[in-house]
């Protein structure tokens, strides 16, 4: 996994498939891949946020919403 202070970096790994959006599977593989375990309500809350920012309720997490995140 790539430093955590390199937001795009991060993004490109979490994106494990490289179609430039994180889904719910990878983002839960990468947080497992970093020792960390995510609830399905966790999941639930992150893209439901990401969703609401962008309006385009797709399930997904864009690089642009993962900056907008990382920056909170």
């Amino acid at each position: 996994m790539p430093a955590l202070d390199d937001p795009t970096a991060t993004f490109q790994k979490f994106d494990r498939d490289g179609d430039g959006y994180i889904t719910r599977e990878e983002f839960t593989l990468a947080m497992n891949a970093l020792g960390e375990e995510v609830t399905a309500a966790e999941l639930d809350s992150i893209f439901k946020v990401s969703d609401e920012h962008d309006g385009d309720v797709d399930g997904r997490i864009s690089l642009a919403e993962f900056l907008v995140a990382w920056n909170k």
